[in-house]
């Protein structure tokens, strides 16, 4: 049988890391992008030790530069034939406003935008598997989000962050029902999913005050990050789901995700504004 080779970003920690040791378990070959070499290299030794999988490849990527996910994917492209599950897992919480060396606000650079990117570039090697899935972490947080096409930075009412956080989850879900839908006639899967609300760093990472604060009381009644994994260890390796696309996950089931996504005019609308901020053009790979 022949190996599969999964990508996933920030798959050095969390529920990124917690998916590639399982996945890596069942022999798969796992490509980790991680924003720092040293972190990455550390949880390649880790997910070596624990799956006895030598196959872990680090590559470091900062998903705030564009030009960071360009470099990486000439890399990828000179050493893999092909990608046969691709996981944009990497995802980051703000609390007060900032924006990328690209101009955009963070979150909606790293959460979103970097992984349409992503997908897009490495959207060759995937055709060339004999079963792609995609695979996009979301959050339930998608249902509170709405899509401020006029002002997708939220610069003038950013607040805590909230807002411009559910509305990159929101995106992600939406990209993937799309993505789903331009390629329903291939052997190419798009799914997302939310994997619950995981014990991680993300609340206290790029934040102080009192959203890291409550985060950290929070942290001790969350689900483990083993758990979180679960749904996205599912998509990536079910049989049970080789033919389902566009849907959204919740514990390994399929729930209606919001209306929004629904929409095929809001859909083409971001994926449009989306192409716009990245500047690219997916009408020449579908």
């Amino acid at each position: 049988m022949e190996k599969k080779t999964v990508l996933i970003t920030g798959g050095n920690s969390g529920i990124g890391k917690h998916t590639a040791i399982e996945l890596a378990k069942e022999g798969m070959e796992i490509i980790i992008l991680s924003r720092t070499t040293s972190r990455g290299e550390e949880a390649k030794k880790n997910i070596i030790k624990k799956s006895n999988n030598p196959n872990i490849y680090i590559y470091q990527t900062d998903f705030s530069r564009f030009s960071s996910i360009i470099e990486t994917n000439n890399k990828i492209k000179k050493k893999f034939k092909k990608i046969d599950i691709l996981i944009n897992n990497a995802g980051a919480f703000y609390s007060k406003y900032n924006e990328t060396i690209d101009g955009i606000e963070r979150q909606w650079q790293i959460n979103h935008l970097a992984g349409f990117m992503l997908t897009y570039l490495l959207f060759p090697l995937i055709k060339k598997s004999n079963q792609g899935r995609i695979i996009n972490v979301s959050s339930k947080g998608h249902y509170e989000g709405r899509l401020w096409f006029e002002n997708l930075n939220r610069k003038q009412k950013y607040k805590n962050g909230l807002g411009a956080y559910c509305q990159s989850k929101l995106a992600n879900v939406m990209f993937t029902k799309e993505l789903a839908e331009k390629t329903k006639n291939t052997h190419i899967t798009a799914n997302s999913l939310h994997p619950g609300v995981v014990n991680t760093a993300i609340g206290n990472k790029n934040n102080k005050g009192l959203v890291s604060f409550f985060w950290f009381l929070w942290r001790p009644f969350m689900m483990s990050q083993k758990k979180g994994a679960q749904t996205t260890i599912y998509l990536a390796s079910s049989k049970e789901i080789s033919n389902i696309s566009g849907k959204y996950f919740e514990k390994c089931k399929i729930k209606k995700p919001s209306r929004f996504v629904e929409d095929p005019v809001l859909r083409k609308k971001l994926w449009e504004i989306s192409e716009e901020q990245t500047k690219i053009n997916w009408k020449h790979m579908l």
